[in-house]
């Protein structure tokens, strides 16, 4: 007589149900397993984009007329935040657009991949204006915004200059900012006090100056980047942003007789880690000459 387990349920129905079970168990977890869908990364084809832009450049080298509207879409497709600040006004070409959104995007980029204090240059520009407009001055930025004349400029080659410089004024104003709520009553936005105590820009102005419009007895001519730089501490941030981003040798041999330049050299160095956007590696025949104003060295 077969051992009981239950009054109606003996050892071999036991193992039936729990062999049942068991295989029941292990299809459903099979069937799971088979029907899900893992995130797959090959959800763009980046390489058909790639090739296409290969052809386009080969195409360039052998003589064959460039589709700035192509290049052009195809940069803001790889970094569309950059361009969704940008506003074309003027006449002006598809190959301007492109060659001068090119310049933006290398600058732009060098800024927020090296610079290590303050919030991301990206942030705080909020729009950057480039338009043909004559009679203007080439460049203005305030803490968001920059705007570029290309015909103020007389040469085609002062774009790269101006534009570093006038990033200069972004990176200055809006994104080197301070914690604290007492504002610096020496240094202000049109006489209104606006940098914190501890605003990062305040040590900078604080090399050759005494407060907005009062210069330090001791800081003359070859403590400046530029003849433009001595005019207010804001133009001087930006000239030496230009020149250390461009000219950084240059940079270098002005600092030999000066103190102040060291201090203001050593001090985009740290704030961009020693890293330069490039280097033009002009040459300065007297240690104590300025340019007029460092775009166009």
């Amino acid at each position: 007589m077969v051992e009981k387990i239950f009054a109606s349920f003996d050892k071999r129905d036991f193992w039936k149900l729990l062999g049942t079970t068991l295989f029941f168990f292990l299809l459903f977890s099979f069937r799971n397993r088979v029907g899900e869908k893992p995130v797959s990364l090959l959800q763009v084809d980046y390489l058909s984009q790639d090739q296409e832009l290969d052809r386009s450049l080969q195409e360039q080298e052998h003589g064959s007329p460039v589709d700035p509207v192509y290049f052009l879409s195809y940069l803001c497709q790889q970094k569309p935040s950059y361009c969704q600040k940008i506003t074309y006004s003027g006449d002006l070409s598809d190959l301007d657009k492109f060659e001068y959104t090119t310049q933006y995007f290398t600058i732009l980029s060098f800024l927020d991949q090296n610079k290590k204090f303050g919030i991301p240059v990206e942030s705080a520009l909020k729009t950057f204006i480039i338009n043909s407009q004559k009679g203007k001055r080439r460049g203005g930025a305030t803490a968001s915004r920059i705007t570029i004349n290309l015909d103020s400029m007389g040469e085609k080659s002062e774009y790269r200059g101006v534009l570093t410089h006038e990033f200069g004024h972004i990176v200055d104003l809006g994104s080197l900012q301070g914690s604290q709520k007492i504002k610096n009553p020496d240094f202000t936005e049109f006489g209104k006090p606006k940098f914190a105590v501890d605003d990062p820009s305040l040590e900078y102005y604080r090399f050759s100056r005494n407060s907005e419009s009062i210069r330090k007895s001791i800081a003359q001519k070859k403590d400046f980047c530029s003849g433009y730089g001595m005019s207010n501490p804001f133009e001087d941030f930006a000239e030496c942003h230009n020149l250390y981003l461009n000219n950084a040798h240059l940079f270098r041999q002005m600092a030999q007789e000066s103190n102040i330049m060291k201090n203001k050299y050593n001090f985009f160095a740290n704030l961009f880690g020693n890293a330069k956007l490039q280097d033009n590696e002009a040459k300065l025949l007297y240690t104590q000459r300025r340019p007029r104003d460092t775009t166009v060295i």
